[in-house]
């Protein structure tokens, strides 16, 4: 009987914890009370009393022998086991690093343990359900229940109460062949007895992939999955599909319950099946946490020259998925979650071995990468790698269009060798294809800027002459533009730009996203040449210029981690500065006293606060914003200086163009209105005899 202590959230399900008891196998706090947040909490099978006893190992756990080689960095994958579960203390990459300087290697999975003592191994063996009674078959290290037979290779024993072999299960951890990026488990279950036993395992998947060092761009941890649809809407297609729900780690994290010491997560909730969490996802393929750049994925294991049907690609052997929490009262970007695998039960006959076997992604979330592997290209795993910042952005970030920046971008770099020089180039080709729509938008506005400025005395004097009658001064305001020929569709001329937005959106979220610019010096590594100044040195990360120490060290929620003084923010507003300057059309003539003020602060905006914002963004990023303004700076410089070359900035020649082209759109829809108003006031006017339509009406 389990320890009982009300310290948990109340209404957690007492399965939840006792599966998290298990892995720490030390005192446990259980709250066994009903979820009351409307979300289902993973089924506690029945436990009945004690028919079966794990036989202890007769080994010392901490001899556990690594996989792979740490310090060979033509390694793609490093992994440590742990005696819980004989699972997996930590999954890291030799070809990998936290930063530049190549001190720590990225580790994508951990053991986690929480302020309890409970612990959440990743790929750790928890329960096994044994003809319908549960025996909780995770151990520790003071009395380990797993012996390695050899490198990854651990089995485990169970016994009858009188001591007789009953079954003995294997875990066994094997390496990708040909250096690929992650491992395979075969988990097997063999009978030794005289009698057939029917068999369930329990296995903790992935757990939370570690938060990342900056918060910069938010947390951009995802849960991603493959999926195949119905039998009828699949046919004879072998494709499998990808989520496009790009669902934060959030989704699975649920909302907050009310509980003892304040909102809560639920301990436990089942992941899949459930339409609500992966919608769509009814026969899976594949699943996993990403983030930014890595990915830690569980898929099917078959050879991709031999399968025929779709339905080989699907992950077999799994019934639920479940998620547990480690920290119910966390933060949810502090918060630790937990997958955890069923499998589907096991007919086992005497002398015979019941067995499962997956594969595991983990590596950098690297199209190329994904596509040099066979298995993974078959899974379609490469289609979930996307530029997408989601949020509001997301309907307009066109993956397409993100897709052929990042192939031009790759195809730049094919030819300079250089990551920054190649993002410099890319702006130069964007701004160059868009230049047609800036200088037509620009024209545009320029002209109606002059037409304004000319026309403010008039408009003054009219606010001034019927400042007691608005619609009097609306009615004369309307008459003077006619007069002057001014067309309102002038204030729409900024609209191409605007439609222009998705295509900087999509290349920002390119370059957020571009696994190719992580760890990649600007221009050749020149800055670093001068006494190995860190200046640009990482094109995903912040320029740092000046190391900051770390007692100075802070982070903002816009800001991200501030660890260095940065020069390129700093740049970029200069430049927002002079281009405010010199080329904002001057029309402040035509502004009320309310208007200029929003103006100045819109001014103030972009000068100082964006480039606060843009503080701690990878200098990739500041470099694309500093690139693209200097060249737009030199575009509208270009095309001022063509208007003017060509007078086209001369209020006479503006109106003799508007006068020669007759009226716009604009105006003969004002006109048309006008002359529906009158006709409801007044009748219909006689026409004048001297005009050109009385003339065609007498011929």
């Amino acid at each position: 009987m389990m320890h009982t202590h009300n310290r948990y959230p109340t209404r957690l399900a007492a399965w939840t914890l006792m599966i998290l008891s298990i892995l720490a196998f030390t005192t446990t706090r259980v709250s066994a009370q009903q979820d009351t947040s409307g979300e289902s909490a993973a089924e506690a099978p029945a436990i009945s009393a004690p028919e079966y006893v794990v036989r202890p190992a007769d080994q010392d756990a901490a001899d556990f022998t690594p996989l792979g080689n740490l310090d060979d960095d033509s390694q793609t994958v490093y992994l440590e086991f742990s005696p819980y579960g004989a699972g997996i203390k930590s999954i890291q990459l030799p070809d990998e690093f936290e930063t530049v300087k190549f001190e720590n290697h990225i580790t994508l999975q951990s053991e986690q343990v929480n302020s309890d003592n409970l612990r959440a191994v990743p790929f750790a063996a928890a329960w096994l359900s044994l003809n319908g009674s549960m025996i909780a078959i995770s151990g520790n290290d003071i009395e380990p229940l797993w012996r390695e037979i050899e490198p990854g290779v651990f089995e485990l024993f169970i016994d009858d109460t009188d001591g007789n072999p009953v079954a003995r299960l294997e875990r066994r951890f094997t390496l990708k062949p040909e250096n690929r990026h992650g491992f395979i488990l075969t988990e097997s279950i063999e009978n030794l007895s005289e009698a057939p036993i029917r068999a369930v395992l329990d296995t903790f998947a992935m757990v939370d992939l570690p938060k990342a060092a900056s918060s910069y761009g938010g947390d951009r941890r995802r849960i991603r999955y493959g999926y195949l649809k119905s039998p009828e809407q699949q046919g004879t297609s072998m494709k499998v599909h990808v989520d496009d729900e790009l669902l934060s780690r959030n989704k699975l994290l649920g909302k907050r319950v009310e509980a003892q010491y304040g909102k809560a997560y639920l301990g436990s909730r089942q992941v899949w099946p459930n339409e609500e969490v992966l919608p769509g996802a009814q026969r899976l393929s594949w699943f996993g946490f990403t983030d930014r750049y890595f990915a830690v994925l569980v898929h099917p294991v078959f050879n991709p020259d031999s399968i025929t049907s779709a339905d080989q690609k699907l992950l077999e052997g799994i019934t639920r998925i479940d998620r547990y929490m480690l920290e119910p009262y966390a933060e949810a970007v502090d918060a630790t979650q937990a997958l955890m695998m069923r499998s589907a039960q096991m007919e086992i006959a005497p002398g015979e071995t019941g067995e499962r076997e997956l594969g595991v992604f983990a590596g950098l979330r690297n199209k190329a990468l994904l596509n040099g592997e066979p298995m993974l290209a078959a899974l379609n795993m490469p289609e979930m790698i996307v530029s997408n910042l989601g949020g509001i952005c997301a309907p307009c970030t066109f993956q397409w269009l993100a897709h052929i920046l990042m192939d031009v971008l790759t195809l730049f770099h094919d030819i300079v060798q250089d990551w920054a020089i190649s993002i410099i180039l890319l702006v130069f080709l964007v701004r160059s294809c868009l230049h047609p729509v800036t200088r037509w938008s620009q024209i545009r506005i320029q002209k109606f800027s002059v037409q304004m400025q000319a026309m403010g005395p008039k408009q003054k004097a009219i606010r001034e002459k019927y400042k007691d009658d608005s619609k009097r001064q609306q009615q004369e305001m309307a008459k003077l533009w006619r007069e002057e020929g001014i067309n309102p569709a002038g204030m729409l001329g900024c609209l191409p730009m605007f439609l222009q937005t998705p295509v900087w959106i999509a290349l920002y979220a390119t370059l957020f996203f571009a696994t190719e610019l992580r760890h990649e010096a600007a221009f050749y590594g020149v800055f670093q040449s001068f006494g190995g100044w860190g200046f640009m040195s990482d094109l995903a990360a912040a320029d740092g210029a000046i190391p900051l120490p770390q007692a100075m060290h802070f982070s903002f929620p816009l800001w991200g981690s501030v660890t260095s003084i940065n020069m390129l923010p700093l740049f970029m507003g200069v430049l927002m500065w002079a281009h405010q300057k010199y080329l904002t059309p001057p029309n402040t003539a035509t502004l009320s006293p309310e208007q200029e003020t929003q103006q100045k602060m819109m001014k103030i905006m972009m000068v100082v606060g964006f480039p606060l914002m843009m503080y701690a963004a990878p200098s990739g990023l500041a470099l694309y914003f500093i690139t693209n303004s200097a060249v737009g700076i030199a575009e509208n410089k270009w095309i001022r200086h063509h208007m003017k070359k060509h007078g086209m900035l001369e209020i006479e020649n503006i109106k003799a163009e508007r006068a020669n082209k007759g009226p716009g759109f604009m105006q003969r829809m004002m006109q048309a209105a006008e002359a529906q108003q009158q006709i409801r006031e007044k009748g219909v006017k006689p026409i004048n005899p001297a005009s050109k339509e009385f003339n065609r009406k007498q011929k």
